[in-house]
């Protein structure tokens, strides 16, 4: 009798934590672009991109794309591809050799969304911001203990 009541009262409490681990995930992405965009640059109508090296979802319109290790890109797109947050991959659609806002896409799944503003992002400067608070947070758990 006490198992169907637990397996119950796991059903139930199943969907509650996935929406908030769905909201947790959410808040850091925010926060993530908060700090990105420390770092980004004013937006440009076109920048010369390659190829795509990586990606970081910033929420479900806005994405951290890399076209190496040094040189990034804070990309807003429509927001039909609200899949954005969840997936492994994208796909970028352009006919040149460079991203231009209004014209190009990013694909997510099934769906295109137009980029509506592409941002060069100082990415050394972000790199070191990001060792400096590692080392501060670091310091300040080794005073704690």
């Amino acid at each position: 009798m006490k198992t169907p009541a637990l397996v119950m009262m796991l059903l139930i409490a199943m969907p509650s934590f996935a929406s908030e681990r769905k909201q947790s995930m959410m808040e850091k992405m925010q926060a993530r672009k908060a700090f990105v965009s420390q770092f980004a640059q004013e937006p440009k109508a076109s920048v010369s991109f390659l190829r795509q090296y990586d990606f970081e979802p910033l929420g479900q319109h806005s994405l951290l794309l890399y076209e190496s290790m040094n040189r990034a890109y804070l990309v807003e797109i429509e927001d039909f591809c609200t899949d954005l947050p969840w997936v492994m991959a994208i796909g970028i659609d352009t006919n040149t050799s460079n991203l231009n806002a209004k014209f190009d896409s990013i694909h997510v799944r099934d769906r295109s969304c137009r980029i509506l503003e592409i941002r060069p992002v100082d990415v050394k400067a972000m790199k070191a911001e990001q060792k400096r608070l590692k080392a501060e947070k670091k310091a300040a758990e080794t005073a704690d203990s």
